[in-house]
This record gives structure tokens, C-alpha cells and sequence, in this order.
């Protein structure tokens, strides 16, 4: 905004051509020093010129000239832009094809492919995971990922939901526990997503459709390598071993602790049995890759639904229940 004296000095040039600023300090009672001031901030809006670089004078510009004047520097450059972002956009559209082709000759020729850095994964699971059009079928050994990354996967698992991509998930039994993981199958399961659980979970899988498995190499805890399989046998054998296991898990019940004393899940079938056998809770935390103040808060719990006050007695209850 202009200042209420340049305001004032403009008014002034307008309405009489050939002032000076003696003139201009006579009539409008300003200091030199003030009105120089303001004839800068004209100057600078290209309002007030001068005829000749020599002249001292100036003459009153009008406010579409001076527009002008100021804006057809920025929109030669805006126009620059533009045209450099269609440049852009056409150069990489371009390259789709030869990209589209490159990825089929890779499947094509390559079954088996190792990738070491987890930034090229991620890229590669988002490149799958939207053009993904049947199925994606998980296997997640561990306790479970963080909030953060259920979080940013929650909303991108419903988006294929709602395209009609089967989503299946077998995640290890203590994600039971995991407050992060509950929180994403209550998110994901009344779309259509379907969770279980086994006590034991022995590779890491993705499969998307029957394009490619990414499967975890785990040849040590900290590896975050990962094999690319592109082969359609591969993949299918990677399916079939998913189906047996889906088979052969339980169903991810959210309320599994609810008293219904029938309604074990799979780890604490496997904690009862291990207590049938006499292992400590130690031993059966450390067999079944969970807590040992989870396994007990587990036991504690069947003690409870079976009405029993040893251990010993809750093997013998468990198995007049039909629970063995």
C-alpha cells in the first residue's frame, strides 16, 4: 500500500504537470527529506518517471501503464515456467512407454532379482501396489510395525479395498497384543480386509496379484534386503504356501478376551499346550517370540475362564473342556 504522502504527492503530479518538489512542499506543507521519501516509493511503482535520465523532474504515470509496466517482466516469466513444466511433463510422458517395456523385459528375463537399499523397496511397492488388480497377500513375521506405519498404510489398504483387491494378512499371534496393528484390522476388516494370525510366522511376504512376490531375506535380525520374484511359477508356489498357512491360522478376533471361555486364539492354544508339557513361562515366551509378562497375562487368563488355581489343574480342565 501506498503511504498517505505518496498517496497525496501522486494526486498532486496528476493535477499539475511541471511541479517540483518546492512546489509540491509549498502546497502540501512536507519536508524535502518526506517527499523524497515518497517520491521513491512512486518511483518504485513505476507511477511517477522521468522524462530524461538527466532531468530532475518527474511526470505522473497512470495506473494501468505502471501495471503494465511492473508485470510483464513476471508474467514473461511465468509464462517461461509454464512452458518449461510442459516440457517436462512431456518428456516423461514420453519415457512411460519405454519404462512399461523395460519392466515386461524384466519379467520376462529376470525370476530372482536382490534389492539392498529398503528406499528402492518402498518405490517398488508403490509402483506395484497401484496397479495392483486381484490380490495382495501379506505374511509378517514380528510383533508388529510401528503407528506411524500402520497409519500411512491404512488408508492406501481401504483405497484397493474399495477397488475390489483382495487384501489377506498373516501377522505373528503376539500383534493380539500390539496396540497399533488392533487399531489398523478395526480400520481395515469392516472394508473387506481379512487378519490372522499363526505362533509362528517363517518368512516375509508380499504378493501382488501374479505379477511379483517380494519376499524378506532375513539372513540375519538387522537384514532388510529383499528377493524380487517375477517368475509366474515362483509366484504361484509363494501362494500356494500362503493359502496352506492361511489355512491353517486364526481368524485376528479383536475381542478374543471377552470371557467366552471357547474362544482360544492360536497363541494361547499353543501356551496351554506348552503348559500341558511342563514348560516354564520363560521357555514358552522365548518358543513362541513373545513377552514373558504377555505369556503370563495369557495364562492368567485362562486360569480364570477354566476356574483353576494351579496350572496343573487348569492342563486337566483344559483337556475335559476339549480345549487339548
Amino acid at each position: 500500500m501506498l503511504s498517505g504522502t505518496a498517496f497525496e504527492v501522486y494526486e498532486f503530479a496528476v493535477a499539475h504537470p511541471g511541479w517540483t518538489k518546492e512546489t509540491v512542499s509549498t502546497a502540501l506543507g512536507y519536508t524535502i527529506r518526506d517527499l523524497n521519501i515518497a517520491i521513491g516509493e512512486l518511483v518504485s511503482r513505476q507511477l511517477l518517471q522521468q522524462p530524461a535520465p538527466d532531468v530532475e523532474s518527474y511526470v505522473a504515470i497512470s495506473p494501468d501503464v505502471a501495471l503494465s509496466q511492473l508485470v510483464d517482466s513476471d508474467e514473461r516469466l511465468l509464462i517461461d515456467l509454464r512452458t518449461k513444466i510442459s516440457g517436462h511433463r512431456a518428456d516423461m510422458a514420453a519415457l512411460v512407454p519405454t519404462y512399461l517395456a523395460a519392466r515386461k523385459r524384466v519379467s520376462l528375463d529376470s525370476s530372482v532379482e536382490v534389492l539392498e537399499d529398503p528406499g528402492v523397496i518402498r518405490k517398488l511397492l508403490v509402483d506395484y501396489g497401484r496397479d495392483v488388480a486381484e490380490q495382495v497377500l501379506i505374511s509378517q513375521p514380528g510383533s508388529g510395525s510401528s503407528a506411524d506405519v500402520h497409519e500411512e498404510g491404512i488408508q492406501k489398504d481401504l483405497e484397493l479395498l474399495n477397488r475390489g483387491v483382495v487384501r489377506k494378512n498373516i501377522s505373528h499371534a503376539s500383534t493380539l497384543d500390539h496396540v497399533p496393528t488392533r487399531k489398523a484390522v478395526a480400520a481395515i476388516s469392516p472394508a473387506g480386509g481379512e487378519y490372522r494370525t499363526l505362533p509362528y510366522v517363517p518368512l516375509k511376504i508380499m504378493i501382488f496379484d501374479r505379477n511379483l512376490a517380494l519376499i524378506g531375506r532375513q539372513l540375519h535380525p538387522e537384514d532388510r534386503g529383499a528377493l524380487v520374484v517375477r517368475d509366474f511359477n515362483l509366484i504361484q508356489v509363494f501362494i500356494n504356501l500362503f493359502h496352506v498357512a492361511w489355512e491353517l491360522a486364526d481368524p485376528y478376533v479383536l475381542d478374543g478376551q471377552d470371557g467366552d471361555a471357547s474362544a482360544l486364539n492360536g497363541i494361547q492354544h499353543s501356551i496351554l499346550n506348552a503348559m500341558a508339557a511342563g514348560y516354564s513361562d520363560e521357555v514358552i515366551a522365548r518358543r513362541l517370540d513373545i513377552s514373558v509378562r504377555t505369556c503370563r497375562r495369557h495364562i492368567a487368563w485362562m486360569l480364570e475362564q477354566l476356574g483353576a488355581d494351579s496350572r496343573f489343574q487348569a492342563a486337566l480342565r483344559a483337556r475335559d473342556a476339549g480345549w487339548l
